[in-house]
């Protein structure tokens, strides 16, 4: 079992984060609260497990019999399940046709998306709808090396085949137009915007202008 960075919940996100426990046979916890758990570099507020299976329609009354009373569902699909627990934590159950690369880490409460897996995820979401906080966590996966911008690419590539657009992806991190909410509460020392994108931008450089002295394979 991996040791994980409980800091990165506050106690109802934590008290939520236990009662995952129920729903260990039915996703993988990923996103940015995944990636919080296993690296500590940010607070994380919402939980993103992803199913590889069809929800079942019994889904919503296990969640509403394990969170309790107050329980709200905002969105029930056979792909995709929204709800607020009493405590105001938004939970998603996310039907995803695109199943990890690399095994599940394990612990004794919901298992979580290996950290390579995270990275593909957050350059597939950057390349269509992108958040602040998904370059945050991708500066965070490439300054510490946990995974390189090459294999980065090679990653997403493998996981996505052609629904990923390295094209797309490499613009959205030179173009900063659609970032509206910069608030991240770092749980390491602070990290100012400009310093990301500044990073982010000399991976794309870095990149580009090595495969356009040695050709691409």
């Amino acid at each position: 079992m991996s040791k994980l960075i409980l800091e990165s919940l506050n106690n109802d996100r934590l008290k939520v984060f236990h009662g995952l426990k129920s729903f260990r046979k039915v996703g993988i916890l990923g996103g940015g609260t995944a990636l919080s758990l296993q690296i500590g570099h940010r607070i994380s507020y919402d939980f993103d497990i992803f199913t590889y299976n069809k929800l079942e329609p019994s889904l919503w009354r296990k969640a509403r019999d394990t969170f309790g009373k107050g329980t709200l569902r905002l969105l029930d699909t056979e792909d995709q399940l929204n709800l607020s627990t009493p405590e105001s934590v938004y939970v998603t159950f996310f039907y995803d046709d695109y199943k990890p690369l690399f095994d599940p880490i394990e612990t004794k409460y919901l298992n979580l998306l290996d950290l390579k897996d995270i990275a593909a995820n957050k350059a597939f979401t950057i390349g269509r709808r992108p958040k602040w906080r998904d370059y945050v966590d991708l500066y965070f996966l490439l300054k510490k090396d946990y995974i390189s911008f090459e294999n980065l690419i090679t990653m997403s590539k493998k996981k996505f085949g052609a629904g990923f657009s390295e094209k797309l992806f490499f613009e959205q991190l030179i173009y900063w137009g659609d970032i509206e909410d910069y608030g991240i509460e770092y749980l390491v020392d602070n990290v100012e915007p400009q310093v990301i994108k500044d990073f982010l931008e000399l991976q794309v450089k870095n990149f580009t202008s090595k495969f356009l002295l040695c050709g691409r394979p």
